[in-house]
């Protein structure tokens, strides 16, 4: 029966929708599931990113502010030195400004002493020179009345003309003047010789003070050198500090954004997917229910009407040789339409436009309506397999497209990983070797200070032992020449000095059994170059001189000791401190290359994945038996080609027919 045909019929179309429904939705699930996966995947690897940058971003705000006091720290240090410097230039200017009123007052007084003695020499016999004499002496008094004793004070007070008792006691007197202007003499000499060691001795302090400034000044100097060159170098690294700062908050804003963009994707595709789901079991429920439906109807159809719902297979007759049959004419205009539509069909190879054709052949007899819906139903139905095949291949151009991008991305990004790593190593094996020579040259140093040490000592030894020789030396000649000097004295070989006759009688030898007069000594002593006397003052002078060059050297050799230990300690320091920088680099860009491997393996997990999900794409959206344009081509044939059947079938309906039966011509 026919309402039974027609429900088969809708029954197999909701048979074959739901299968293609089922594609689609297969498609559909499987694009869900890959979304949702690596919109995890994305959404994992941005959390551990952001704990990672904030990490980072913490560590380098302490770097940062630690840096930032140890620059205070240092300026503080450097405006100290500066008024350290300021203060010892000052103090420096005062004690030069001492020592030079003091060598100019010392100059003018061994000056008036000089002249006070030419005075006195010349004073003995003449009025005039003794009261020049007494005019220089007191202006000599009021130059060194502080710089003498009480008694030498007295001494040189008492220069003065004695006065003449009577006509012709000049002689007389002038022995008495004479023998104070000696006295008020040798003092002179010993005063002037005592001026002249002041200033010697005044002018060695100021030297020694000179120089130990200098060497202060010069240490001071190197110390601000050494602060304002780490203070650099800690400015220089607090910047690239802020740069990276910089560049890792730019990073964690960026990879912020990309979680909250990533979070909210795949909650929407989620939502997508829970919808679809939905909508695809109610889908499949009604289908179910439908042709559940339809199998109940055809089989009540069959029971009320109690005809068979298949064609039996009854036997065929003979041909008949005159058969009145429902034959159309092959040239009549319905068979061209349906002529049309079995040659789209063979063209395209489609078994549904055959089909159809079948059916149109079929119901040609019947009303328009009826064919041209089977017509248009068709038409409708490739129209839609067309827009589900453009939606499924603008997905996959869209997939595809977005995933070599992601590809690329993920390739550059491992050759920047790559590159950077190989650069941050480079780096890590120069600071290795720039710390290797700055402890070289930190134990060479040390080498050569313990070996300094070691010399300087051994040198001040033997300089106290010549020292202590020379002091020997001058005490045992000064104690001989004493003794000597006594004894050719008392033998008369010496003269006396006049205050020696008033102080002791000289004593007579007693009268010799084997000689005639008394010993007085086997040569002259003062006598040169062979008097006992004088060549022990000569060896004791030496010793003298040997004394003062053992104690210049002495200072020589310690002051460029000092200084060499002190240029050596300050270089030292500046070497630590380098290893002390250089290796928290190394470590810091250690760290780096750890977090860079660690980016770049999982980079290299991301591009797996992308990778892997391409080859996925390919059997859905690439592999196949035709292409997508010969398909689109092919279906848009058969679209035409049914357009035109409509076109054939229309005006063959619209002529008027005076049969409906028509004879085959043979």
């Amino acid at each position: 029966m026919r309402v039974i045909g027609l429900v088969k019929d809708l029954k197999n179309k909701a048979i074959a929708e739901g299968k293609e429904e089922a594609v689609a939705y297969s498609k559909f699930e499987y694009w869900l599931t890959t979304s949702v996966s690596t919109l995890k995947d994305a959404i994992a690897d941005e959390k551990e990113r952001i704990e990672e940058l904030s990490t980072k971003l913490e560590g380098l705000k302490k770097q940062e502010s630690s840096l930032e006091k140890e620059i205070d720290t240092l300026k503080d240090q450097m405006a100290s030195i500066k008024a350290a410097d300021k203060k010892a230039k000052d103090n420096r200017k005062e004690a030069a400004d001492l020592y030079s009123q003091a060598n100019k007052d010392l100059s003018s007084t061994i000056k008036a002493v000089e002249e006070c003695i030419k005075a006195l020499t010349g004073a003995e016999s003449k009025t005039e020179s003794m009261l020049l004499a007494q005019k220089r002496m007191k202006t000599l008094l009021s130059l060194v009345s502080l710089r003498v004793t009480e008694q030498q004070r007295m001494v040189l007070s008492s220069v003065e003309r004695p006065d003449q008792l009577a006509k012709g006691d000049l002689a007389a007197h002038t022995d008495k003047y004479d023998f104070k202007s000696e006295n008020v003499i040798e003092l002179l000499k010993e005063l002037e010789q005592k001026f002249e060691d002041d200033k010697l001795a005044g002018t060695k302090a100021e030297t020694a003070a000179i120089n130990a400034h200098e060497l202060a000044m010069s240490a001071s100097s190197n110390a601000f050198d050494a602060a304002e060159d780490s203070a650099k170098g800690k400015t220089t690294e607090l910047g690239e500090t802020r740069d990276n700062i910089a560049d890792a908050n730019k990073d964690l804003k960026s990879t912020q954004s990309d979680f909250k963009s990533d979070s909210a994707s795949l909650d929407e595709t989620q939502k997508a997917g829970r919808v679809k789901k939905s909508e695809w079991d109610e889908r499949s429920q009604t289908r179910t229910l439908e042709i559940e439906a339809m199998d109940q109807a055809i089989k009540i159809l069959s029971k009320s009407t109690g005809v068979r719902t298949e064609a039996p297979g009854n036997p065929v007759p003979p041909p008949s040789p005159v058969a009145l049959l429902e034959v159309v004419d092959a040239n009549e205009p319905k068979m061209k339409a349906v002529a049309l539509l079995k040659e789209a069909a063979k063209d395209a190879h489609s078994k549904a436009l055959e089909r159809l054709a079948v059916e149109v052949a079929a119901h040609l007899n019947g009303p328009f309506d009826q064919v041209n819906n089977m017509i248009e139903k068709m038409i409708f139905r490739l129209m839609d397999e067309q827009k589900q095949e453009d939606e499924h291949k603008h997905w996959c151009d869209q997939e595809i497209s977005k995933t070599e991008s992601m590809q690329d991305h993920k390739n550059e990004k491992i050759d920047n990983l790559k590159a950077e790593i190989k650069v941050e190593n480079g780096k890590i094996a120069l600071r290795t070797s720039e710390i290797k020579d700055a402890n070289d040259m930190i134990a060479e140093i040390q080498t050569f200070m313990k070996e300094a040490t070691e010399i300087r000592n051994t040198g001040k030894k033997e300089n106290a032992l010549a020292l202590k020789d020379s002091e020997d030396a001058q005490k045992s000649l000064a104690d001989a020449i004493a003794v000597l000097t006594a004894f050719y004295k008392e033998s008369g070989e010496v003269k006396k000095e006049p205050w020696e006759f008033i102080q002791e009688p000289v004593k007579l030898p007693k009268n010799p059994a084997t000689w005639d007069s008394g010993y007085t000594g086997v040569a002259d002593p003062d006598k040169q170059p062979g008097g006992i006397i004088s060549v022990l003052e000569a060896v004791n002078s030496d010793f003298a001189k040997m004394a003062a060059e053992t104690k210049s050297q002495e200072a020589q050799d310690q002051a460029e000791y000092e200084e060499s230990i002190k240029a050596n300690k300050i270089e030292q320091a500046e070497r630590e401190e380098e290893v002390r920088q250089k290796s928290a680099e190394k470590a810091r860009r250690v760290d780096k290359v750890a977090s860079l491997s660690s980016t770049l393996k999982d980079t290299q997990g991301e591009l797996e994945k992308t990778d892997q999900y391409m080859k996925d794409l390919q059997p859905a959206c690439v592999d196949g038996d035709s292409k997508y344009e010969d398909r689109v081509k092919a279906r848009s044939k058969e679209i035409d080609a049914l357009k035109k059947a409509q076109v054939i079938l229309l005006d063959a309906f619209k002529e008027k027919s005076k049969s409906f039966l028509q004879i085959n011509r043979h």
